[in-house]
């Protein structure tokens, strides 16, 4: 049977959800533009070794890629693998293409180079709630700022937008790849095991610490290391950051972190809930050093999060330069914008009515009320019932009505 959804992952939006995305988008690059980001775009399409050499972790499995055009194509050739057939990918998240720009415009950009990113990416992962498949990232990033006040001005940019968008109660989780790397290490396992390490350990929140444990021993890594890495991660959860050097962590990395959360609280009085969490991963294998998410009541997931990323733009330059960045999850934030009746503060939507009367008199109506409403003409239905309930109650493409009729007061209908 032939149907007119769009495709799995993928969503259409009515008047009323589009007004709240709009809203929400023109809010955050407004948030983001006066703490002194500068917006940039990049293709959607980008080359397959970029996105490949990413360490992108589970993302890498879940990009679309294109098929190569029907003249570089040759379905004949004998054992035809991925890569014959294969052209380009289209982006997973927004720090490649970001990185591969910056390598290829880093000589006309100033140091350190602060950006924004609000557009597309696309996963082929299973769709579920605040989760499609074609989803808007809205994205700052730094390059050239190697010190941690890189992130203290990143997450407090990020923490005052979310409350632009009305999210009062948040909880900034905060770890260390640098931390995390050390602890696994210390637990016995070998430094080209760490990424995939890390990957398990991503999933705590979902699948807790009896199903990492589980998922690293299908993995086949000895079982003296997975029992210390569980007690390490036990003896964290009870006592903190206190414990992070005795379990092999760095002095110098525990005493950044640490600084981190302390200024964030301070220059934030305390308003929110920001702390060391040691299971926020973040499943990239690009990420080098802080890595923090966002969470807000109501929602199972992050709403958002990001972390230092240095080695990326090297792969591609092959010189190193600090990056740190965050990415604030647009698709939950409007879902819960919706879901909590968040005042959305837009200019009134006014549909003026008219009759059979002179054309010319009802826009220099129109042209008056543009100063108050946005203002859409419709001329007078025969059943005018039907017609309220689709423009004002179903499409929401209205909120007010005004009735005029030439030589008389216009009426205004609050809907």
């Amino acid at each position: 049977m032939k149907t007119f959804n769009p495709v799995r992952g993928t969503n259409d939006y009515a008047p009323r959800a589009a007004k709240i995305r709009a809203w929400a988008k023109q809010t955050i690059l407004e948030s983001y533009q006066e703490n002194g980001y500068n917006l940039i775009t990049t293709p959607i399409l980008e080359h397959l070794d970029f996105l490949n050499s990413s360490d992108g972790g589970d993302n890498l499995r879940l990009m679309f890629k294109t098929i190569k055009r029907k003249d570089k194509l040759d379905l004949t050739k004998p054992n035809l693998t991925e890569e014959d057939i294969t052209a380009e990918g289209l982006r997973y998240d927004l720090t490649v293409p970001l990185a591969r720009f910056y390598a290829n415009n880093k000589e006309k950009l100033p140091t350190p180079f602060k950006s924004i990113q609000i557009d597309y990416a696309f996963r082929a992962e299973r769709p579920q709630r605040g989760r499609d498949r074609q989803f808007i990232q809205c994205d700052i990033d730094v390059f050239g700022d190697a010190t941690i006040n890189a992130e203290l001005e990143l997450l407090k940019t990020v923490i005052d937008t979310y409350q632009k968008l009305g999210f009062n109660k948040l909880v900034v989780k905060i770890n260390s790849r640098k931390i995390l790397t050390a602890l696994i290490l210390n637990a016995g396992f070998n430094e080209e095991d760490v990424n995939s390490v890390c990957i398990t350990l991503d999933k705590l929140d979902k699948i807790s610490l009896n199903g990492v444990i589980m998922e690293l021993i299908e993995k086949n890594f000895a079982t003296e290391n997975i029992n210390k890495l569980a007690d390490t991660l036990a003896d964290i959860n009870i006592n903190g950051v206190d414990v992070l050097v005795k379990n092999g962590a760095n002095a110098t990395d525990v005493a950044e972190i640490t600084y981190l959360i302390n200024t964030l609280n301070k220059i934030t009085n305390n308003r929110y809930e920001i702390k060391f969490d040691v299971s926020i991963v973040r499943g990239q294998g690009y990420y080098t050093g802080a890595v923090f998410e966002v969470y807000t009541d109501g929602f199972g997931g992050a709403i958002g999060g990001g972390g230092r990323y240095d080695n990326m733009v090297g792969k591609f330059s092959g010189q190193p330069v600090p990056a740190v960045g965050f990415g604030l999850g647009f698709e939950p934030v409007c879902m819960l914008i919706k879901e909590r009746g968040i005042e959305v503060p837009l200019k009134q939507n006014l549909a003026l009515i008219y009759d059979d009367e002179d054309i010319c008199e009802v826009f220099k109506v129109k042209e008056e009320l543009k100063k108050q409403y946005n203002v859409s003409l419709y001329k007078r239905a025969k059943n005018m019932k039907s017609f309220y309930e689709k423009i004002v109650e179903v499409a929401d493409c209205v909120t007010s009505v005004a009735d005029y009729k030439q030589g008389k007061e216009i009426k205004l209908l609050n809907m």
